[in-house]
């Protein structure tokens, strides 16, 4: 056993150490000549005192027993009677803490009797490193597939996404629902005078204005060139409105400094509708649309709700 790469140890039915292999010894920084004979084996894994998995295998304990300490995360051992198996963070082992998974199993004489146990440990925390690393790395991945790389705003794949989802929670749940679609005021008049790059530098201006005035609870998105969107849960027409008129008057007093060190202001139409249940995400859209091709047709720089009987 002391021989054995695993890291193990053993009680009798006292709960006193029998085997501390150097296995454990390693693992724990607590060597065998301390711990053999004591009640002590708590002090490698826990800042007080408390049973281990094989102390609580001597008990007789049941899932509910072993649930008051790992808190469903352990299971019975499909391999060995009376066994339990568990993984958990061990912030005392070392410097920064390890994972371990571990099993106890009982210890039985020729008749039957329980007269020990044994608990063996493996480190799995780089195994967890590896898993979190790739949990980290997809989510990532999602959020760089659904993000525009210019804005940092969603992309249009989300929009549409999260335009039929909303749109189907509003009807469920009865819920107003509103959408804001901005573009840009003149924006290819800008892009033709002082080039594309200071045209990206005016859109990411407008995105960050977007995401100072809307909620946590509302999602932004670029979803074509100089088109923006906002989806607004829980929000009636009326408010929406104030919403946008607010956003508006704030691009349009931002100061834009070019390249050249010019400064410019720039400004955007705004249409905004409510969703009416039932309808098609796509009616619902084009309420928005026509909105915006309103204000640009009064002068710009201002927002045109349109309900959903086709009035301003």
């Amino acid at each position: 056993m002391d021989r054995c790469p695993i890291p193990i140890f053993v009680l009798n039915h006292e709960h006193s150490i029998l085997h501390w292999n150097r296995a454990l010894a390693s693992l724990s920084g607590h060597p065998a000549e301390a711990m053999i004979g004591t009640q002590l084996q708590w002090q490698a894994f826990y800042p007080s005192a408390r049973p281990t998995l094989a102390d609580l295998i001597l008990e007789g304990a049941l899932e509910g027993d072993v649930d008051r300490f790992y808190h469903g995360k352990f299971r019975r051992s499909q391999l060995i009677e009376g066994a339990f198996e568990a993984e958990d963070f061990f912030p005392e082992i070392g410097t920064e803490g390890r994972w371990l998974f571990f099993t106890a199993a009982p210890l039985r004489n020729a008749e039957g009797h329980t007269v020990g146990a044994i608990e063996t440990l493996q480190d799995v925390t780089e195994q967890k490193r590896a898993e979190q690393a790739l949990r980290d790395s997809e989510k990532r991945y999602r959020l760089l597939s659904i993000t525009d790389a210019l804005t940092g705003l969603y992309n249009s794949r989300h929009f549409f996404s999260n335009l039929q989802s909303e749109c189907e929670r509003a009807s469920r749940y009865h819920q107003p629902l509103s959408l804001l679609l901005l573009d840009a005021d003149n924006f290819k008049q800008l892009n033709d005078t002082h080039g594309h790059l200071e045209g990206d530098h005016v859109l990411q201006a407008l995105a960050r204005v977007i995401l100072l005035c809307v909620r946590s609870t509302d999602s932004a998105f670029r979803y074509g060139g100089e088109e923006f969107a906002v989806l607004l849960p829980g929000t009636s027409l009326d408010a929406a409105t104030q919403l946008a008129n607010r956003l508006c008057e704030m691009f349009a007093s931002t100061p834009l400094q070019l390249s050249s060190s010019a400064v410019i202001r720039c400004t955007v139409s705004v249409g905004v509708s409510e969703y009416q249940p039932g309808e098609k995400p796509s009616a619902f859209m084009r309420r928005a649309d026509e909105g915006i091709y309103e204000a640009k047709r009064l002068g710009r720089n201002r927002v045109v709700p349109i309900s959903h009987r086709g009035e301003d």
